[in-house]
């Protein structure tokens, strides 16, 4: 690996440098004057003495003399630490550089030897909160105005109150394009329900505005790809252009994909970017900067990671086209722009010896719209960019909670329509998590115990960036038929990937509180129920995946969409819309089937 993990020595020398506690407090203080100075602040003065007064240290930037992106740092004992980091005036939307500012709250002094003494001093299943990607569209084919979208999300805030869940709607960078939000919980009976939820609110917001849902990998249906008016939108689409211009084999992707997938010829990288999945976002415990670099390395860089995201894959159009060889064009979208490369792992600005440098320049150089990009560093291409898109994940010290939340972000899963499918990968990373929390409170970041046990290594083992991406490109191809490839080498189905799992959870959580084996096999044997159903019973049609109750769930999702636009009179790898059309519509009728009141 080209970007290894720090090592046990590395993380507690610096903390014996700088006290956890020390640098706890510190930050603590620092974002309280940091909100009180936002509040006033009329310019980009960063009032320095201030937040040198509040915070009982001498506070400084990283680069004094630029005007652009920057660092704040705070000072323990001479070593210097990240407290917030803003972008330039060319990200911010009209704010100030403290309006701007985001808190960094990992703790690069926690690790597996103090981690106990933190707020959370045991392994337990933390609450996991998700979000999910869909877009809209008329029954016609034709596309929602921007009062049309507004309309749906109103209504679905009002059916998801009566529902008890979140009402959050976010707006996407298409127009087109919304994100609804899973609230942060444990479980995977309390997980579905909220899919449910969602599902029933997403049905009774298209019947009062009428508009249909595409609630597939991949914004599936013929479109200009209109994008919202948003100040975040236009800077992504800015520095997005500008990154991919300056590598010539990128200009050449978006214009095979705009090919491809018969596109406007100057639809530009983000309108070709129509990727639709879903975020799951985990606490890091003792918001430790080395344990949330570890979980990013295992966790989802293992067949774990592989295995959730064929069980979910499924969506062969894309812009009116079936694609000729994918069941699963997702990732092939992402590939298109340099900001989707693969990530080996985030910056860790305080465990390396060059990370908060370059941090710090991406930021200075504006090739990052957001502060917390900075940290998705990738060289591979001889140079520094930000990997905002990378298929893996993220690592996020950023949320400005009171309680300074810090989580890993697994990006690397598509969204699926059925709610039983979501759910039990979002259960199955709550357990897993709890493995990979459990282990690095014995171990830290020492690999070694892990490749000792067998079916460890399996399940959360590292992949090499280029097995993972070979993985990947195959369940593109194969969605849930793929056999999975573990770190140790070892072949089998997801079926038999999950039943190991099973096992192995059973063997080792059995003495974790508030898990039990009715827990664990409500995950891993719906899992199996849905891969290999013991009725024999395997749905065919998309109706079947959603409505039949001997049959939902099951079989493979990108392999049932492509056929359902055979029968539909298409061909592979035709541009045909009508087609396609008819088969987005049979999708949300079905929806509308199973959960219309």
């Amino acid at each position: 690996m080209s970007d290894s993990l720090p090592s046990n020595d590395e993380v507690e020398a610096y903390s014996q440098q700088i006290s956890w506690q020390v640098i706890e407090q510190q930050k603590r203080r620092f974002n309280d004057k940091l909100k009180q100075l936002a509040n006033e602040s009329t310019d980009d003065e960063l009032f320095l003495e201030d937040l040198s007064e509040a915070t009982d240290t001498p506070i400084s930037i990283l680069y004094p003399e630029s005007d652009k992106g920057n660092v704040i740092l705070g000072n323990i004992n001479g070593q210097q630490h990240i407290l917030a980091s803003f972008v330039s005036k060319r990200y911010r939307d009209e704010k100030t550089a403290l309006q701007a500012a985001v808190p960094y709250n990992f703790n690069p002094s926690v690790n597996h030897r103090n981690l106990h003494e933190s707020h959370n001093p045991t392994t337990e299943l933390r609450a996991l909160g998700a979000e999910l990607e869909l877009g809209l569209y008329y029954p016609d084919g034709t596309m929602p105005t921007e009062e049309d979208v507004l309309k749906f999300s109103d209504v679905y805030r009002t059916y998801a109150r009566t529902l008890g869940i979140t009402p959050t709607v976010d707006r996407e960078a298409c127009m087109y394009q919304v994100e609804v939000h899973v609230a942060p919980g444990i479980g995977y009976h309390r997980t579905r329900h909220a899919i449910e939820s969602i599902m029933k609110s997403l049905i009774g917001a298209s019947q009062a505005s009428g508009l249909y849902t595409a609630i597939m990998s991949a914004y599936p249906v013929l479109s200009d790809f209109k994008l919202t008016d948003n100040a975040k939108v236009h800077t992504a689409v800015d520095v997005m252009r500008e990154v991919n211009a300056h590598f010539p084999q990128y200009v050449e992707a978006m214009d095979v994909a705009r090919q491809r997938y018969h596109m406007d010829a100057n639809a530009n990288v983000v309108q070709i970017f129509r990727m639709q999945g879903c975020h799951i976002h985990l606490d890091i415990a003792g918001r430790s900067e080395a344990l949330g670099l570890f979980t990013f390395y295992t966790m989802l860089r293992s067949a774990t990671a592989i295995a959730n995201a064929a069980f979910l894959k499924g969506g062969p159009f894309v812009n009116g086209t079936c694609d000729p060889e994918l069941l699963c064009t997702r990732e092939y979208i992402r590939s298109t722009t340099v900001t989707g490369r693969y990530l080996e792992l985030p910056l860790t600005p305080h465990l390396s010896d060059d990370g908060l440098e370059r941090y710090g320049n991406l930021l200075k150089v504006e090739r990052a719209n957001a502060a917390i990009r900075g940290l998705l560093c990738e060289s591979g291409l001889g140079e520094d960019i930000s990997v905002m898109h990378n298929p893996i994940g993220r690592v996020r010290p950023d949320l400005g909670t009171n309680k300074r939340i810090c989580t890993i972000e697994s990006t690397g899963m598509p969204i699926n329509i059925s709610a039983s499918r979501q759910a039990a990968v979002l259960a199955d990373f709550e357990f897993t998590h709890v493995l990979v929390e459990n282990y690095y409170r014995k171990y830290g970041t020492d690999l070694e115990p892990m490749r000792q046990d067998d079916d460890l290594w399996d399940l959360i083992g590292p992949l090499t960036t280029a097995k993972y991406q070979e993985l990947q490109d195959c369940s593109d191809r194969e969605g849930s038929d793929i056999r999975i490839e573990t770190a140790s080498g070892k072949k089998m189905t997801l079926a038999e990937f999950y039943e190991m799992k099973r096992l192995h959870m059973h063997r080792t959580l059995i003495d974790f509180p508030a898990i039990s084996p009715r827990d664990i096999d409500d995950v891993y044997m719906s899992i199996s129920r849905m891969l290999v159903p013991p009725s024999g019973r395997v749905a065919q049609t998309p109706e079947e995946y959603i409505a039949d109750p001997t049959r939902r769930s099951t079989g493979n999702w990108g392999q049932i969409l492509r056929d359902a636009f055979l029968d539909e009179g298409g061909t592979l790898g035709e541009h045909n819309p009508e087609a396609v059309l008819r088969v987005t519509n049979r999708v949300h009728e079905a929806l509308v089937k199973r959960y219309a009141q």
